[in-house]
């Protein structure tokens, strides 16, 4: 029957099980911040559409000689206007072409911030795999504890331990156990912050820790094509469109307006065509404003360009160094301390006890375990930073 249970409680736990890389893709459809970007890129499409439609022509009604002094001749006046604003030269293309450049500006934004959530999700993630690694981890040593601290008491019956030896394996025991009970609080705080962004409640995370160097060749950086470089890039080129919008507005429309009116005696039209006359240099100094403009996110592109180079080759540097600590603890120091710990076990008889040597080692065996689950945390938040920064050019 316990079989049975335990059968069952694994199988359970697998189907509930999730890897990040789904985790990932189910985020992204469930975010909010997410829809509320792909909505604006939407808006943004619509504009686009509507960038190259004339302005709406104005209809108006009128009436003519009527007094406010005194009474005028009867000889009234009626009649209807219509004036529609004819752009001319390439106004309108500029137009579109600036609304474009807003629509790809925020299909990038949408992007970065999908590249920002799944590293975030991947750090998260590896955060809760390795704070369980060190839950386990407490676990087994304060079975060890408990065990020590039951052998030691029974060499304090026959004077072969000290009671302070005796002592301090429980306080041992006790630091364990407010360890696991920091641990349990961690990581249920971890699953909240994930259930935060990813908007899925995740119960298992099913992923495997392969820890390994990386060097440039193994790295896919081409920044160029980071969703918030390209944004620059076509906030820069909006920038220089704006300009050239500017200047094409000196002469860049006419209003033609068509009068109908009628009195008693006959109907006839009038024509009019209005020509904008650009005295006050408006434009020129909009134009310039916008090239200014242009100037300063330019600065701000090759700004973000030298830095995201950088912090790569900075969270490059310390991946690698977080891989070779660990593996030089994992495989050289962890293993003599357990053989220490082995023998100092194996020497505690009623001839030979040496329960403070035990304790004492132990406490470091664990220490050197638990610096290389924090090299392991160091690798996966490097790891999940150069998500971002290779814009998933890691191989």
């Amino acid at each position: 029957m316990i079989k049975l249970l335990l059968c069952s409680s694994l199988a359970m736990s697998l189907l509930s099980a999730i890897t990040i890389d789904e985790l990932v893709k189910s985020s992204f459809e469930k975010n909010h911040d997410l829809r509320s970007l792909d909505t604006s890129v939407k808006v943004a499409q619509e504009q686009i559409n509507v960038s190259r439609n004339w302005e709406n022509p104005m209809l108006a009604f009128k009436t003519n000689n009527i007094g406010v002094s005194k009474p005028l001749s009867n000889q009234k006046e009626y009649g209807v206007e219509l004036s529609q604003v004819i752009p001319l030269g390439n106004r309108l293309d500029i137009e579109e072409s600036i609304a474009i450049k807003d629509r790809n500006i925020k299909i990038f934004d949408l992007e970065d911030k999908k590249l920002e959530l799944e590293s975030k999700i991947y750090e998260y993630s590896y955060s809760i795999i390795i704070l369980q690694k060190r839950y386990k981890l407490i676990e087994s040593y304060l079975q060890n504890t408990a065990k020590l601290e039951e052998l030691y008491s029974s060499l304090y019956k026959y004077q072969k331990a000290s009671l302070g030896e005796v002592l301090n394996t429980k306080v041992s025991s006790l630091d364990l156990k407010l360890e696991l009970e920091n641990l349990k609080t961690m990581i249920d705080n971890m699953y909240l912050n994930l259930e935060q962004i990813s908007y899925e409640k995740v119960q298992t995370i099913d992923e495997s820790l392969d820890i390994k160097e990386l060097n440039k060749n193994q790295i896919s950086n081409d920044i160029l094509n980071h969703p918030k470089i390209k944004a620059l890039q076509e906030d820069s080129l909006k920038s220089k469109d704006m300009g050239r919008l500017e200047d094409a507005k000196k002469l860049s429309s006419i209003t033609l307006s068509v009068e109908y009116m009628q009195n008693n005696e006959q109907d006839y039209a009038n024509v009019t065509v209005g020509i904008p006359l650009p005295i006050y240099k408006t434009e020129s100094i909009n134009s310039l404003k916008a090239k200014l403009s242009a100037n300063e996110t330019n600065d701000k592109l090759d700004s973000l360009t030298h830095s995201l180079g950088i912090q790569t080759d900075i969270y490059l540097n310390s991946l690698n160094r977080s891989a070779r600590n660990y593996k030089l603890i994992q495989k050289e120091i962890i293993p003599l301390k357990q053989k220490i710990q082995q023998n100092l076990e194996n020497y505690n008889s009623f001839d030979m006890a040496k329960p403070q040597e035990s304790i004492t080692n132990l406490n470091e065996l664990i220490t050197y375990e638990t610096k290389a689950l924090d090299e392991l945390q160091k690798y996966y938040e490097s790891y999940s930073q150069l998500l971002y920064l290779t814009n998933r050019g890691l191989k």
